[in-house]
């Protein structure tokens, strides 16, 4: 812009935005309009993410500045599939983007395990907002309902906003699907080596306990503290290498091996949220690859990770109950019926589409 407004203008402009969006937040990318009137700036439009937009105004006495969400046109849409390979190859095979795939593990993540559980001939249906910009494919809104069905063990999940605006997920009778625990903390890696009381270590070549579970994942994958708690320690030993541990409630403690690096912000003391990244997969210490070494215990105890049992949040409110039954209603009716076995195809996935 510097082409249309003078230096002082400028450092004017930039005092304007500061307060709503300031511009050194502005990224090379990032779709952007410049409105002119014989030749005089008349304005800016800005993209600041997939939501919203800034708009600046020249006015009389400077600009105007303010925030603006991006409108799209919204459609419902059923996506149905079954696995072959994995969720990422079926959701592919249907053209849907990997973001989608990610939404589903934020929804399931707290009772599948998206690295050990999901098998060939395992399904899932969606409804699913199919968001469109001037007619044009532009990503998703939120997965309204969804179905998972693994190992003939079917999960559900209902998305309701109570009346205090609040969105989340639940199950048919209105328990929450978020849990104290996620059952994981990396997305779609795979189990390179089980919590065992007698294990040959892969470089002492010797046969010691191994309480925890190995993760092998790309180095620099993002790691995820499980729950809600409290850094206890952030540093490393010739063993571990780099390694948090978290204190959680009912006397839970997390701890996290072989980091190549910690996440910006997380020092000992911190309290750190569920899904918070805490820190990235690599091999410092004692290992043959990249991974992360995932332990837990309780009340001081080792633990196997993979049956820890986990109690929901809070449930739908009993004033809330009677809206809420009336919407899985209406979503039911939407996802339809379960997708036959016979109908997986060679290629990855047999796909329903239709409108909602």
């Amino acid at each position: 812009m510097g082409t249309y407004l003078s230096p002082l203008e400028i450092h004017e402009l930039a005092q304007a935005c500061k307060p709503i969006f300031a511009l050194t937040g502005i990224r090379t990318g990032q779709p952007y309009s410049i409105i002119l009137k014989d030749d005089r700036l008349q304005g800016f439009e800005y993209e600041i993410n997939n939501e919203q937009k800034l708009l600046i105004s020249c006015v009389e006495n400077g600009f105007d500045v303010h925030k603006q969400a991006i409108h799209y046109d919204v459609t419902p849409e059923v996506v149905a599939g079954a696995i072959t390979a994995s969720l990422s190859a079926a959701l592919d095979h249907l053209h849907e983007g990997p973001e989608l795939a990610a939404m589903m593990e934020d929804i399931f993540g707290w009772d599948i395990n998206f690295a050990r559980d999901i098998r060939t001939g395992d399904s899932f249906r969606l409804v699913v907002e199919k968001r469109f910009r001037n007619g044009k494919p532009a990503g998703y809104g939120s997965i309204l309902a969804a179905t998972f069905n693994i190992q003939n063990q079917r999960y559900q999940a209902y998305r309701f906003t109570d009346k205090a605006g609040r969105s989340s997920y639940y199950d048919q009778k209105g328990d929450s699907m978020r849990k104290a625990f996620l059952k994981a903390p990396l997305s779609f890696s795979r189990i390179s080596s089980f919590y065992s009381n007698s294990r040959l270590h892969p470089i002492l070549k010797i046969r010691k306990p191994h309480h925890g579970v190995d993760y092998a994942a790309p180095r620099g994958t993002p790691i995820k503290a499980v729950g809600d708690g409290v850094i206890t320690a952030r540093t490393f030993n010739k063993a571990a290498g780099r390694y948090i541990k978290i204190r959680h409630s009912k006397g839970y403690e997390t701890i996290y091996n072989h980091m190549s690096r910690y996440a910006v912000g997380t020092q000992q003391g911190q309290r750190v949220v569920q899904g918070q990244t805490i820190g990235y997969v690599g091999m410092s210490g004692y290992a043959t690859g990249p991974h992360l070494d995932f332990r837990v215990k309780k009340h001081g105890q080792y633990i196997n990770p993979l049956h820890m049992k986990s109690p929901p949040t809070e449930p739908v409110s009993e004033a809330d109950m009677p809206r809420f039954k009336q919407l899985v209603a209406g979503l039911k009716r939407q996802l339809g019926t379960d997708i036959p076995p016979d109908t997986i195809m060679e290629a990855g996935v047999q796909s329903v589409k239709h409108n909602g």
